[in-house]
């Protein structure tokens, strides 16, 4: 069976660290007719503060290939979303030359509440993202495992505010001293859309092993 899986990256700096979330699209049947999009996280984590993008560029192709490989040796399509808005292409270049069995697809934030793709990039408006995910927490249709990481993501959600700049621009993402909205932002990125569509030309596919996890 042909199974999507969506990978969210939050790309870390100096004082934030990278996210990943990895979720697998279900449709279930609500009705004998309908069916609606469910996102069933397999995999969300925070990697090593002051990682250099090198590294995080191999652990984003790890965890990719893992997806990408399951456990029941079901054919899975991967589409991994990185945040390039302050990090720019280098770092969507390094992922991309690692060559992983999916797309990369490098996403640039905007304001408003749109999302557009064409054949380089992904560009997608942060109040889209944020509504989009509280929509589909409050109704059931984001399942997170029982983790510490999904424990702080749900700390990040209280922590994450919406301001208004002079300029009449709102402002998404955690602003206090101290807290963070990696996770948040990785898992938003993840389940943006029910319906990936690859960069064109896609990514190279090569086959990768089957470790253990995920």
């Amino acid at each position: 069976m042909h199974r999507v899986i969506t990978i969210g990256v939050d790309i870390g700096q100096k004082r934030d660290p990278t996210a990943v979330a990895v979720a697998e699209i279900e449709r279930r049947a609500v009705e004998p007719d309908r069916t609606e999009v469910h996102f069933v996280i397999r995999y969300l984590a925070r990697l090593p503060l002051g990682a250099p993008y090198p590294e995080i560029a191999r652990r984003v192709a790890e965890i990719a290939g893992r997806a990408a490989a399951g456990q029941t040796g079901a054919r899975r399509a991967v589409y991994a979303y990185l945040d390039a808005t302050g990090v720019g292409q280098p770092i969507v270049d390094l992922v991309a030359e690692q060559r992983i069995q999916g797309w990369v697809i490098p996403v640039y934030f905007t304001h408003g509440d749109r999302r557009n793709q064409d054949t380089e990039k992904v560009t997608l408006g942060k109040a889209l993202l944020v509504s989009r995910l509280q929509a589909l927490l409050q109704s059931g249709r984001v399942h997170l495992p029982e983790s510490s990481e999904a424990r702080a993501l749900a700390q990040e959600l209280d922590d994450f505010e919406i301001r208004v700049s002079e300029d009449a621009n709102d402002k998404y993402g955690a602003f206090r001293t101290g807290t963070h909205d990696d996770l948040v932002t990785a898992l938003g990125l993840a389940v943006h859309t029910d319906q990936p569509k690859p960069l064109k030309p896609p990514v190279v596919r090569v086959t990768m092993p089957n470790p253990p996890g995920l």
